[in-house]
């Protein structure tokens, strides 16, 4: 049981909960229903693999700066590591050609996932700023993924919107590792003020992004009530708000600042509630 703990926390199983987020544009299109459960569940495994072996390789070559960093709940044999690396390989290669099977329409964006992610572990994650770029580029492709996957198109703003979220969420993910006094990163206690400001900017740019779309008057097709687009606008507001000002205090990441408080947890599903209980094409 404890070599499974192990190897759970090793590939960071508990991060699929992330790609959820090829699910978005589905939801993003008033699609939801389009798919079947099997096709759903054979993307979201998918991605979740490959997104695995990433997180096996990105922790082989961080493993001595992690383990100043953080308590691991994984060990490395330091003297095995070329037996980590093939085993990665062959499971990537398994996976790849299982979609050149069954999936061939996601390929490209998965090798592109998984060369942007060892050029970032190699290289870029040490490039101060330009690697939050990296970071929010690796969550655009969970959703182009969908976006193949599913074959639902993506509007302009949704992409803008998601680009700062995304954009806002990894600034603070820097923030936070410069109060957890991180290793291995090339930011320092006097970026935090930078930072902050990226993290606001595009914060209230989505903000502006949904708002500016629930009063383009082109998208009354796919609601019943266009005011409830309102109502998500203040929820959003609320979510964004609120986690810009308790990340200065706690420097939680998104996945702990939402189901940590139950009241962030309640404005996620009050969202998607009132959403999907609006849409005309549902």
């Amino acid at each position: 049981m404890n070599k499974f703990r192990e190897i759970f926390f090793l590939f960071k199983i508990h991060h699929c909960i992330k790609n959820i987020s090829i699910f978005l544009p589905l939801v993003a299109g008033h699609s939801i229903m389009s798919i079947t459960f099997y096709e759903g569940i054979f993307h979201f495994i998918n991605f979740t693999v490959i997104a695995s072996i990433v997180y096996l390789f990105n922790n082989i070559k961080d493993y001595r700066s992690d383990t100043n960093n953080k308590k691991l709940r994984y060990s490395i044999n330091i003297e095995h590591l070329r037996g980590y690396y093939i085993f990665g390989v062959a499971i990537l290669s398994f996976q790849l050609i299982i979609l050149l099977l069954f999936a061939q329409e996601v390929i490209k964006v998965c090798l592109l996932y998984f060369l942007l992610s060892m050029a970032y572990n190699f290289y870029f994650k040490q490039k101060k700023y330009l690697d939050i770029i990296i970071i929010s580029i690796f969550h655009l492709l969970r959703i182009y993924y969908g976006s193949l996957a599913f074959e639902i198109g993506l509007s302009i703003y949704f992409i803008l919107f998601c680009i700062g979220i995304f954009l806002m969420i990894s600034a603070n993910k820097r923030i936070s590792e410069i109060f957890k006094g991180y290793e291995n990163r090339p930011y320092k206690i006097i970026d935090k003020r930078n930072l902050e400001i990226v993290q606001l900017f595009f914060g209230v740019f989505a903000m502006l992004i949904f708002l500016i779309y629930s009063f383009d008057s082109s998208k009354n097709q796919f609601f019943i009530n266009h005011y409830y687009l309102y109502i998500n606008f203040l929820i959003i507001l609320l979510l964004i708000g609120n986690f810009i000002y308790s990340q200065k205090k706690k420097h939680q990441d998104i996945i702990e600042f939402i189901y940590k408080n139950k009241i962030n947890g309640v404005l996620v599903l009050l969202f998607f509630f009132s959403f999907f209980k609006n849409s005309a094409l549902l």
